[in-house]
């Protein structure tokens, strides 16, 4: 049988823990087993979570899955900024307050998914995927009458231009951010076997194919690029692309497990993702070695759910179920595009314009840099710290008939405060005065100096924050099976 299959989240991931060996002991159920005689048969497919196209059935010798889907997503935001502004009603002691509103984040996103699910062997198939943001839209706006007073809260005291102004706009873009390959394997089916559970493991590459994000102003003065490049900011000649992709590959690996009760099915599932970054891309473009981890973070979620079937019948084919997920996902320290990335990345501040040396080197007993040394600009891309963030969604999926499949869903994510622009002055594991530059005092080394740090956003009571973020996604999905 082949079938034209929709998902955008595509399959999650489960494997069995304290919960799901509880539930995997359980007694023997069977998806079909009598009932009243006004009640449907029911049929055997697993959950749309776990569930594998696959080959080689003996009524069944091959499927193929076309996938098409539509999401659009709402996120919002507040940033705010650690300040050493005078304030008399506060107590001293080297106390910084993390209390200044700067912004109002907001952003858009409208992706068109497609992609192919092939059957290889029972329960193996391969997975591909290609999402296309048709639209991309980001902006920055007053919060709490920031922009009133952004001049004193951001004014750069070298040259005292400000970092950014608001409202900021940011282009839209549009295009294809990666195209992904993987493979899925039930390793249990409990249409195969009553017995066990449904067990499901995976691997997907994505890998970026569109043109690499850069830091775009859209409504940069007249006689100055949108696109600046770091390296000359001001040359209209140099005026580059907005881009859409990040500019790094990923791993993921999932796993999911899920056991059907009659008309409930639990369920869940963990991932892993990891990014690598592209030297073609502004992310890895001044890339020098050093002893802090420069990548960009790694993913890691647990989720679990449940589909309840409220009507099923298999004389036609036809299957009416919701599924209830909750998942959470921490995401590790590391470089990446924070909602400042544009604003940040198009300023004219000489703090942050006037690049770093890579490294530095002894010269007369003092250390210098390095001569002949990478020039390392900034970019955008910042040092964010460690958060966690949590998915409640609710979707519903219609089967029609033996060919049509429909599906509809919604999520709201809400994601911790964290900073976003967090590199730490030194690099650790250096005692070499030589080489130590600005980390070197008479009271010892700290280490090597972090190319990727600047005082003015990087140095307490001058770091920026995300906080109160939340993400309202929207989806639907159609499925064909011919």
């Amino acid at each position: 049988m082949i079938r034209l299959e929709l998902s955008i989240a595509g399959a999650a991931l489960l494997s069995c823990s304290a919960l799901g060996a509880a539930i995997c002991v359980a007694r023997r159920a069977q998806a079909d087993e009598p009932v009243g005689a006004r009640e449907p048969h029911l049929m055997s497919e697993t959950a749309e979570v776990t569930s594998v196209v696959d080959a080689f059935d003996d009524d069944d010798p091959f499927d193929l899955n076309l996938v098409v889907g539509f999401r659009q997503s709402w996120k919002h935001a507040k940033i705010r900024r650690e300040t050493q502004l005078n304030q008399p009603s506060l107590a001293s002691g080297a106390f910084i307050p993390a209390t200044e509103n700067i912004a109002s984040y907001s952003s858009s996103t409208s992706t068109l998914l497609v992609g192919a699910d092939v059957g290889l062997y029972h329960d193996l198939a391969l997975i591909f995927r290609v999402p296309l943001i048709l639209g991309w839209a980001q902006s920055l706006g007053d919060l709490n009458g920031s922009a009133a007073v952004d001049g004193q809260l951001l004014q750069d005291p070298l040259g005292g231009n400000p970092l950014f102004s608001v409202p900021f706009t940011s282009p839209t873009r549009s295009g294809i951010d990666y195209v992904s390959a993987g493979l899925d394997w039930a390793i249990y089916n409990q249409q195969r076997d009553e017995t066990k559970p449904t067990w499901v493991v995976g691997i997907e590459g994505r890998f970026s194919v569109g043109a690499p994000l850069h830091a775009c102003n859209a409504n940069a003065p007249a006689g100055t690029p949108q696109c600046p490049d770091p390296s000359d900011p001001t040359n209209l000649a140099k005026n580059r692309d907005p881009g859409i992709s990040p500019g790094y590959d990923s791993i993921v690996a999932r796993s999911v497990w899920s056991r059907r009760f009659g008309y409930v099915e639990p369920y869940m599932g963990f991932w892993m993702q990891a990014q690598f970054a592209q030297s073609r891309s502004d992310f890895g473009a001044y890339n020098p070695p050093n002893d802090l981890e420069r990548s960009p973070p790694l993913l890691g979620s647990f989720a679990a759910g449940v589909e309840v079937v409220p009507y099923e019948r298999r004389e036609t084919y036809q299957r009416l179920s919701a599924d209830f997920r909750f998942k959470g996902t921490y995401q590790s320290p590391g470089r990446d595009y924070s909602e400042l990335f544009d604003a940040l990345g198009t300023t004219t501040s000489q703090s942050l314009r006037i690049p770093n040396p890579a490294a530095y080197m002894g010269s007369g007993g003092t250390s210098v840099a390095k001569s002949g040394t990478e020039q390392v600009y900034f970019t955008g891309v910042t040092e964010e710290q460690a958060y966690g963030s949590f998915l409640l969604s609710a979707s519903a999926t219609w089967q029609a008939g033996e060919y049509i499949k429909f599906t509809a869903g919604s999520s709201i994510t809400y994601a911790q405060p964290h900073l976003v622009t967090a590199a730490d002055t030194c690099t650790p594991n250096n005692t070499d005065r030589n080489v130590a530059g600005p980390c070197a005092s008479a009271a010892g080394v700290l280490g090597s100096p972090n190319p990727d740090h600047h005082d003015i956003i990087d140095l307490p009571g001058h770091r920026f924050s995300v906080d109160d973020t939340t993400i309202v996604d929207l989806w639907v999905m159609g499925v064909v099976m011919f």
